[in-house]
């Protein structure tokens, strides 16, 4: 079943995804988008639909080596609007089916970027691995490992150019 699955299109599908969700956690935190002038009861139901592209047993591995799970995902749910600054871009997207899994898992790589940040250094970017699992020839997020940018890959980004805010 899972063999039908075109790589090409699932790979396509993957970095789509990659962007989509990163739109999605921009406009969750800024409150902005399509969450401008959302009720409550279409934010629950943005966010519930936004939990289901992750696996149940989903992993994430922060970039400061920390190890967290579904529990945390559904904890950004009380993030909502926290930070109207806040952007991510996503850049040089990389995703491939993993051999001798008969399309059924995808890995891949994509750089990070965040300005306006609160958490972290306001201007960051992130290197990521992800991981996808196909079930029902849809993507599931299974694995997120970031890493810190170097500071010298950093300096190189412009980041105002980047975001088109100068």
């Amino acid at each position: 079943m899972q063999a039908e699955i075109d790589a090409k299109a699932l790979s396509a599908t993957a970095k789509k995804e990659i962007v989509d969700i990163h739109v999605f956690f921009t406009e969750w935190f800024s409150g902005t988008g399509q969450f401008e002038k959302v009720t409550e009861e279409k934010k629950d139901e943005a966010f519930a639909a936004f939990l289901t592209r992750f696996h149940d047993d989903f992993c994430y591995v922060l970039p400061g080596g920390k190890k967290v799970g579904m529990p945390y995902l559904k904890g950004i749910g009380k993030a909502f609007g926290f930070n109207k600054d806040f952007r991510i871009k996503v850049e040089n997207i990389q995703v491939h089916p993993i051999p001798g899994c008969n399309n059924a898992a995808l890995s891949g790589t994509y750089e990070e970027y965040q300005t306006g940040a609160k958490n972290s250094a306001t201007n960051n970017g992130r290197r990521t691995t992800v991981i996808f699992l196909v079930k029902d020839k849809k993507l599931q997020w299974y694995q997120i490992h970031e890493t810190w940018m170097p500071k010298e890959d950093l300096e190189k980004v412009d980041f105002s150019k980047l975001f088109g805010t100068s």
